[in-house]
């Protein structure tokens, strides 16, 4: 089991909602801070932020752990359900941290399901990491 103390940050940016790092195991991890409310500006930073990295080819992983109490506009979900939003991405897990997280993290799961994007929720970071490896084969 790989653990993110096994893994190299080879970028990392800090904004006003999240701090986001690539991994060398190809994962971009976004935990996102207690007590914020994700906006549509900062969806499309971590989206820009994924785009740096993809080689137009190789579609990538991404961990996103929500902090407590995180909440996210309706402009910001529908930017992150939207096809084109996630054409470089495999696929994405969630770490949900309670009802409320559950209850949109589902809502996405369901307008992903006709993407070619996976999507799954956990409750734990290291299994979250586990499938999205080997998603990646």
């Amino acid at each position: 089991m790989i653990t993110t103390n096994e893994v190299k940050i080879l970028k990392q940016i800090k904004d006003r909602v999240s701090t986001i790092e690539m991994w060398d195991n190809g994962i971009m991890y976004i935990k996102l801070e207690d007590h914020v409310t994700i906006e549509l500006e900062d969806s499309v930073r971590q989206f820009e932020f994924l785009k740096k990295f993809y080689d137009g080819v190789n579609k990538m992983c991404v961990l996103v752990e929500s902090g407590e109490y995180t909440d996210i506009t309706k402009e910001a979900r529908e930017f992150s359900a939207r096809p084109e939003s996630n054409t470089m991405t495999l696929g994405s897990a969630v770490i949900v941290k309670s009802l409320a997280h559950r209850i949109i993290i589902n809502f996405l799961i369901n307008f992903t399901r006709q993407q070619a994007m996976k999507m799954r929720m956990f409750d734990n970071k290291e299994k979250a990491i586990e499938w999205l490896l080997k998603l990646k084969g």
